[in-house]
């Protein structure tokens, strides 16, 4: 191949200066030539008009040694021996040819609508025509006849499509026989295509650990390249909402970050996939999987009981203590620890480790009677407090036993010589609780008690013996004892009084009456005779006596105090002793219901303001005791206030010091505990006002024009009249005029000129 292209180039050398040109239209066509480098050659006789040379190729590669052709002969070939005319070569051709696209190797018959025209310089015989077909690649073989190279190198055959040619062409192709075979044109290597691009990633998968509630893990980051050519743009997504991309597209190399988020994901493995798209590459799959593991379980506070509860007594120590006992219910290590909100209450330990036993006591101290209510808090690292309720129940004291005694004091009285007085009972109860074990004691030999002991009620014989005591008032204690009980004394005096003494009481005895809730009744007087010294003494709390002791004749005031004495009769005795002599006198005091009775409940008054006060009025009232009255209203006031049964109660109004409109108060009668509420009412009228008629007598001047009134509230002191009236007027009448005052009027008159005369006399009206 590479001889045939030199020995081509050699014979083109040898031809001689040739002119490329190009036409815009082929003259004729003729048999087609196939040449080595794959271009077909046309032969063409004659000349084209409008030629312009060119020195380019018919396939557009540069020609070595060609140029245009001169005005002078062009010199022969050196193979050609003889002279030759002006030769003339052209190509012609309407385009230039397409590139040469078929493969190396490929053959295919050449066609092409461009055709070369070459004109032989050795004769002007007929041309060969030769057509190109440029839809071959470049390098593809345009096949001549086939012949082998030894035969093509020993005797080549003749190209059948020159077998017309001169025969100086024919002498040419003789001595050149390498034309009959045209070698093609060595292959160029193809450009390598131009590749596109590619993604390559850091890594094929990924894989994420976390707690739960115990935040999110690391991101982590896949790295995206191109291992192509071209630009690559891509964009990453993911498909589980808990995987978060960051960036989400990019162009050329470039760094994804992946981040996932726990929330509310479920113990497990999750997985999800990233999937990485390029325009022109193919997409990249990364999977992702997600292990959360469980949060750890936390401890928790077990307890048993759930609830504690304690009673005791008043007085009788405190309650045994108790066990609370203390476990882990949950997970991990419970280190926990006690408190309480009650002063009453202790534990412990206060704190421990693991499973335990708290011991829970309760202390009475000075808690009163009643439940008491508290509670234990429980407390743990990572594990909610646990309460636990106690409540403490202290029930009273029981009631001890406690003695009772009627009367509360014992009095004897004797005279030398006449025996011993009479025994008296000392009456004994339980006022408290439980059982009552009494028993009794005296410190005076001439006591003697009967019996000295016994339980529950019972009743102690006091005797007192005169013996060898002397005149005089002796005095001693019982005592009464019981387990568990106050000790009580009760005083006993026994007076013995010398040899008989007269002693007379006047009188015999004392009535009294009371209202309750009213004054006491007045003291009565007890007069006295004797002949020795005395002594006075009462057994009733409602009565006092004065004095209570003398010598020979005297008096003694009595008197009641009503107090809380009860309604009904109640009776007492005033003793008086005179050396051995007693005397007593009874007392009665009737004590009666109180009563209070009025009128009516309901005083109504009716004023003007401005006007005089309304008269009064009276409230009768009934009463079997004292009373007393009063209200709380300025407007009025109420006369007497208070007073002794029967009785009457006078109320009067105050304008001026009420309201105008309605104004009410109410009275409050009281008597014995007995209160009587009467309502006062008081309608306050605005002011009002009146009115006062004038008349006079006619004036008599014949130029009378009429009259003018003038009115003042004090005597002569007028000003403007009040009205102005025409001859033959003679009445006015002023209205408008307010109670409690007074007025002044007189009357002139004036004539046509406007003389006025004087004043006429004065007449007043008070208005009331």
């Amino acid at each position: 191949m590479r001889q045939n292209i030199q020995r081509l180039l050699f014979l083109v050398a040898g031809l001689g200066a040739f002119q490329v040109i190009f036409e815009s239209a082929i003259l004729s066509i003729q048999p087609v030539l196939a040449a080595d480098d794959g271009r077909t050659i046309m032969v063409q006789q004659g000349t084209t008009q409008g030629r312009f040379s060119d020195s380019r190729p018919i396939d557009g590669r540069a020609i070595s040694g060609v140029s245009a052709p001169t005005s002078t002969a062009p010199t022969p070939h050196s193979l050609l021996k003889k002279p030759v005319p002006q030769p003339q070569a052209e190509i012609s051709r309407a385009t230039p040819p397409a590139p040469l696209t078929t493969p190396v190797g490929v053959s295919q018959s050449v066609s092409q609508n461009s055709q070369a025209t070459v004109t032989s310089p050795l004769s002007s015989s007929p041309s060969v025509t030769a057509a190109k077909d440029t839809s071959a690649p470049v390098g593809s073989s345009v096949s001549a006849p086939a012949t082998s190279s030894a035969n093509a190198m020993a005797a080549p055959s003749p190209n059948p499509l020159l077998k017309q040619s001169p025969a100086p062409m024919r002498r040419l192709m003789s001595t050149m026989p390498e034309l009959t075979q045209l070698a093609p044109p060595p292959t160029p290597i193809p450009p390598p295509p131009t590749p596109g691009p590619s993604m390559a990633i850091s890594s094929t998968s990924f894989s994420f650990n976390a707690q739960q509630g115990q935040g999110n893990p690391p991101a982590q980051i896949v790295t995206v390249t191109n291992s192509g050519g071209g630009t690559l743009n891509w964009s990453a997504t993911a498909n589980m909402g808990w995987l978060t991309l960051s960036p989400a597209s990019g162009m050329g190399n470039g760094m994804v970050t992946l981040t996932v988020t726990t929330g509310a994901l479920t113990a497990g493995t999750h997985t999800a996939a990233i999937t990485l798209s390029a325009s022109g590459a193919p997409s990249v799959s990364i999977p992702v999987t997600f292990t959360v593991t469980p949060a750890p379980v936390p401890p928790a506070i077990g307890t048993g009981p759930n609830s504690l509860s304690f009673t005791a007594q008043q007085g009788s120590g405190n309650p045994a203590a108790q066990t609370l006992s203390i476990s882990n219910t949950g997970g991990g290590t419970l280190t926990w620890s006690a408190s309480d909100n009650a002063a009453w209450l202790v534990l412990s330990p206060a704190s421990g480790t693991g499973p335990g036993a708290l011991t829970v006591s309760a202390a009475t101290g000075s808690l009163t009677a009643g439940t008491h209510t508290a509670a234990i808090t429980l407390s743990a690292s990572g594990a909610p407090s646990v309460s636990i309720p106690v409540t403490f129940t202290v029930t009273p004291a029981p009631v001890p036993p406690a003695i009772g005694t009627g009367p509360n004091s014992l009095s004897f009285t004797a005279q030398q010589g006449s025996g011993n007085p009479a025994a008296q009972t000392l009456s004994i109860s339980n006022t408290g609780g439980g059982t009552l074990t009494w028993s009794a004691s005296d410190n005076a030999a001439w006591l003697v008690l009967s019996p000295a002991s016994g339980t529950g009620p019972g009743a102690l014989t006091v005797s007192a013996a005169t013996g060898s005591l002397t005149a005089g008032t002796h005095t001693a204690a019982i005592t009464l004892s019981a387990s568990g009980a106050p000790s009580v004394s009760i005083p006993v005096t026994f007076t013995v009084t010398p040899a008989p003494t007269s002693i007379t009481l006047n009188p015999s005895s004392l009535t009294y009456t009371g209202v309750s809730g009213g004054s006491n009744p007045s003291s009565q007087s007890v007069a006295i005779t004797s002949n020795g010294s005395w002594t006075a003494s009462d057994n009733a709390a409602w009565l006092t006596l004065s004095p209570t002791s003398g010598s020979g004749d005297g008096n003694i005031s009595a008197g009641v105090n009503l107090g809380n004495v009860p309604v009904g009769t109640n009776t007492g005795t005033i003793t008086v002793t005179s050396g051995g002599t007693t005397k007593t006198i009874s007392v009665s005091l009737t004590v009666s219901a109180a009563s209070l009775t009025v009128s009516s409940n309901n005083l109504a008054f009716t004023a003007t303001q401005g006007a005089a006060n309304p008269a009064a009025q009276t409230i009768t009232l009934g009463s079997n005791g004292t009373w007393t009255a009063s209200d709380d209203a300025a407007w009025l006031s109420i006369s007497p206030t208070s007073g002794s049964k029967s009785g009457s109660i006078t109320a009067n109004v105050n304008t001026a010091s009420a309201t105008q409109g309605n104004n009410s108060t109410t009275i409050r009668l009281t008597s014995g505990g007995i209160t009587k509420n009467v309502i006062v009412t008081l309608t306050l009228n605005a002011p009002s006002s009146s009115s006062a008629t004038l008349t006079w007598s006619a004036n008599s001047e014949k130029d009378l024009a009429g009259y003018k009134v003038y009115r003042a509230t004090s005597s002569g002191a007028y000003g403007a009249p009040i009205a102005t009236l025409r001859a033959g007027v003679t009445t006015y009448q002023a209205i408008g005029l307010q109670f409690g005052t007074t007025y002044f009027f007189v009357v002139t008159a004036y004539d046509v000129a406007g003389n006025e005369s004087a004043y006429s006399n004065e007449v007043s009206k008070s208005i009331f």
